[in-house]
């Protein structure tokens, strides 16, 4: 296949077994997460493994919740239910109510901006799809990424956030159903919204040998058929020492075996146990 030359110098090992991962008869295609967001900005503890503060890039997280976020005029269906799908399992995580949906940015998407960065002064935390990514100055084979601006002399708390996906690259959806085009690869839209909104909540890459399980591994295969839409037991660890838990959520194993059976269908419960209703004006005290 032509688009193996393109990813062989990203292909690790597949002998490993993919507990979290879907495969439909796909080739397997690992492309490297490294650059889809600036890991400089972070203390330096976060990539320190045996730091408390390790993988997480603003402690303090948002400094209000939930966080209000739209959508680019040129997203579909498949790809909102994905990025909401992905949304829903980090509210599992917690307990609590994360994120609003504030519906469409009518006629803006990522190519409505001149480059990255000017989309975070558009007042809107935003998930924009690109079809001109060469602006963004990110390479060709980084599937998103998650851009944020800090509050005002606060490093550790986050005011605002857009996630741009290369869609002149790659094709997003579900890969379960979605073939490629051309030369552009399927991705699993919920598999990479759930890494990209770690970022956006307050986490940084988690190497492999630390937790090979975790959702924020500076890897994602992508190909048809193939999908990770797991959180793994630090990643609910990890986003919890930000935004806390409530009710059952607060219990890790149950949480994660909880988004398990309602990422393989055997579970009908939307995964929001004891959801507090009440923050959408609440305004969080760091």
């Amino acid at each position: 296949m032509s688009v193996g030359l393109k990813y062989l110098a990203l292909v690790g090992s597949t002998l490993l077994v993919f507990a979290n991962f879907v495969a439909c008869g796909a080739q397997m295609y690992q492309v490297s997460m490294r650059g889809d967001h600036d890991s400089t900005r972070s203390h330096p503890d976060a990539h320190d493994p045996k730091s408390n503060r390790y993988g997480l890039h603003a402690s303090h997280g948002w400094i209000r919740l939930p966080i209000r976020f739209k959508v680019g005029s040129k997203m579909e269906d498949k790809q909102i239910n994905g990025l909401r799908q992905a949304m829903q399992s980090w509210e599992s995580a917690v307990g609590r109510k994360l994120f609003d949906f504030g519906g469409v940015h009518l006629n803006v998407e990522g190519d409505s901006f001149p480059d990255l960065f000017s989309s975070l002064s558009d007042g809107t935390n935003g998930n924009y799809l690109d079809h001109d990514w060469l602006k963004t100055q990110k390479a060709d084979v980084i599937l998103a990424t998650t851009i944020w601006q800090n509050a005002p002399g606060d490093d550790e708390t986050i005011e605002t956030a857009d996630i741009r996906y290369n869609l002149q690259h790659y094709v997003l959806g579900d890969a379960l159903e979605m073939r490629k085009s051309d030369t552009r690869e399927v991705v699993d839209m919920e598999s990479l919204a759930l890494h990209e909104l770690g970022h956006l909540l307050g986490l940084t890459h988690i190497e492999a040998d630390v937790d090979g399980q975790s959702i924020m591994n500076p890897t994602i295969y992508v190909g048809e058929g193939l999908n990770n839409r797991r959180l793994s037991a630090g990643d609910v660890e990890r986003v919890q020492k930000i935004y806390g838990c409530q009710g059952k959520a607060c219990d890790i194993e149950s949480t994660v075996r909880k988004i398990s059976r309602i990422k393989s269908g055997d579970d009908s419960d939307s995964g929001l146990d004891e959801l507090d209703k009440e923050t959408d004006e609440t305004t969080r005290t760091n």
